[in-house]
């Protein structure tokens, strides 16, 4: 099992555990003292997660599991901002 820890400024905190090849699931935690909203991002393609103008909402204190579906050895990153300020943001 691969398991990856990142941490940003809002201590957003993730831990992705690969169950297969092209399946990965991401787990987030929103540390920050307001609701954030976030979008993953693939490096390697014109991908976003979840997609179709859609975001993933953490309340403050939120813990959510994050299944995505891609590509073997796909590089994804993250970006995150507070729920309807995007001019503060981490990723």
């Amino acid at each position: 099992m691969k398991i990856v820890r990142v941490c940003a400024f809002v201590a957003l905190a993730f831990l992705a555990r690969g169950a297969a090849a092209e399946e990965m699931t991401f787990i987030i935690t929103n540390s920050h003292p307001y609701a954030v909203e976030l979008e993953l991002y693939s490096q390697d393609r014109n991908h976003v997660w979840p997609g179709n103008g859609q975001v993933y909402l953490l309340n403050d204190g939120e813990e959510k599991q994050v299944p995505i579906s891609c590509r073997s050895g796909e590089n994804i990153c993250y970006g995150a901002w507070i729920s309807g300020d995007a001019n503060t943001y981490w990723g």
